[in-house]
């Protein structure tokens, strides 16, 4: 079942609990019409309000009218920013410290504020980051059953799957197809097709699990043990040690050692899905050391997501290029929630480009 995004509440939740007053009041002022596409609001000392709706910015007025202006935008002061940092932080910068170096904050119900200012270091460790300049706070988005026909062609029997790479560029909807991929896994079908496997989530960027005070805040299935705030390559050897995981869910492969880390897991039998910024299945080939999984014994599914003419597309392919299925989104549909088109050859040729996520300009909605 797809399952719609209610941004409603996310936002009374911010209003109520984090935005000073100006941007409380600007924020509430935006049409509920608009409300469901909201997923960021971007918050920079001196410059306008801004947010980002289904993949385009726009500035944010004083009454919550929408627009390219940025005259008619609410400027934010140094003060705001200040204030909504303590107000993020529960006014104990001290006890979000570790949070802090990492450059975000995870809020309650899995939402995230990306924090911008002055690094300081000691040694070539970062210490702190001070005089916070810019905070972006992005709307989590878990669409239940959204990677449900993706899912139908990555599993190789009903208690195994194929070792599977996303790829996109960014902003098409890897991590949330990922996350329910990986609920989906631990959970297993409801028609008895597919077993659910132990999963292990190594959540580096704290995104798939959005993990507050040591509990997800999304539905990761219940054969699922997150490892939160861990590099790829250390966690990886760490759950493989303790967790005996069938399967392994990483998001973003491309830092030194996860190719190693990948490897060490396939040796031990385990299953592996991840994802990775690139264009093509052939952009990913050429990066240093990950691009090694895409040889032979590597990755045996390959999930292509981008965007055409305001459209999401998704393709199933193998490494030897044999494509199982193309998907397509409704424009203006939340990232995910795709349903399956019959495509004629030349069809899939113009709909399904590698190249880019194009993401055409809307007209101005003010």
């Amino acid at each position: 079942m797809e399952q719609q995004i209610n941004r409603t509440d996310d936002l009374n939740v911010l209003l109520s609990a984090y935005l000073p007053d100006r941007i409380r009041k600007a924020v509430k002022g935006i049409k509920d019409n608009y409300i469901n596409g909201l997923e960021e609001i971007r918050i920079r000392s001196g410059l306008p309000l801004m947010g980002v709706f289904s993949g385009n910015d726009y500035f944010i007025s004083e009454e919550g009218n929408l627009s390219q202006n940025r005259q008619s935008a609410l400027n934010i002061t140094a003060k705001e920013v200040n204030s909504l940092f303590l107000l993020l932080c529960e006014q104990s910068i001290y006890a979000y410290q570790e949070d802090i170096i990492r450059g975000f904050i995870t809020l309650k119900g899995g939402h995230r504020a990306g924090i911008c200012g002055t690094v300081v270091y000691e040694g070539d460790r970062i210490k702190a980051i001070k005089d916070i300049s810019s905070v972006n706070i992005r709307f989590a988005r878990q669409v239940k059953g959204c990677a449900r026909d993706v899912f139908e062609k990555l599993i190789r029997n009903s208690q195994d799957i194929y070792n599977t790479l996303i790829l996109s560029p960014p902003g098409c909807g890897k991590t949330t197809i990922l996350r329910d991929l990986c609920r989906m896994i631990s959970q297993g079908l409801d028609n008895g097709s597919f077993r659910g496997l132990r999963t292990a989530v190594i959540d580096e960027r704290s995104e798939l699990a959005a993990s507050f005070r040591g509990v997800p805040q999304n539905d990761l299935g219940p054969r699922t043990d997150v490892l939160d705030g861990c590099r790829k390559s250390q966690g990886i050897e760490m759950v493989l040690r303790g967790m005996a995981p069938r399967v392994i869910i990483v998001d973003e492969l491309g830092a030194t050692g996860d190719a190693d880390a990948i490897q060490m897991a396939w040796n031990a039998g385990v299953r592996i899905i991840a994802t990775a910024h690139a264009f093509s299945f052939e952009d990913f080939k050429r990066r240093l050391g990950v691009g090694q999984l895409a040889a032979k014994d590597g990755f045996e599914r390959i999930v292509l997501l981008g965007m055409d003419n305001g459209k999401r597309w998704t393709r199933v392919m193998s490494v030897n290029g044999s494509e199982y299925s193309s998907l397509v989104q409704d424009s203006g549909m939340p990232d995910g929630v795709y349903r399956v088109h019959s495509y004629r050859n030349e069809d899939v040729s113009k709909a399904c480009r590698e190249t880019a996520c194009v993401i055409k300009t809307h007209r101005n909605p003010s």
